[in-house]
């Protein structure tokens, strides 16, 4: 739905020991204790997390698929990824560059913002 208020996302990088079921577990806890309950799908929301890669993993089960099915599609995602990893490293199932994937994208509004932690 495009009819909301702007949001924010970001990209981050993460080190963990745990394996991917758990870390999504993790997160899905820290979307709960912020009470994340969007009035309708792809509603407003006080916090969405995702899993987006796992490396060059490939992870699908009933309840998380990695890498992200639509993040291809996203330049909100695209774009702050590309400054995090290799941008000519390819997408696992995609075998295409974060790069190309990115450009096909850039017809999408998106505005960079920066805010110092």
């Amino acid at each position: 739905m495009e009819d909301q208020d702007d949001f924010l996302n970001a990209v981050a990088v993460i080190q963990a020991n745990e394996d991917p079921e758990a870390i999504f577990e993790h997160m899905k806890l820290i979307e709960k204790e912020l009470q994340k309950d969007p009035p309708f799908r792809f509603g407003p929301r006080t916090i969405d997390l995702d899993l987006l890669l796992i490396e060059n993993e490939i992870v699908e089960t009933n309840e998380l698929l990695v890498p992200h099915a639509r993040m291809h599609e996203r330049r909100f995602v695209l774009e702050p990824l590309c400054e995090l990893i290799d941008p000519e490293s390819e997408h696992p199932l995609l075998n295409e560059t974060w790069e190309a994937l990115l450009f096909k994208v850039q017809d999408q509004e998106c505005e960079k913002v920066s805010s110092e932690l």
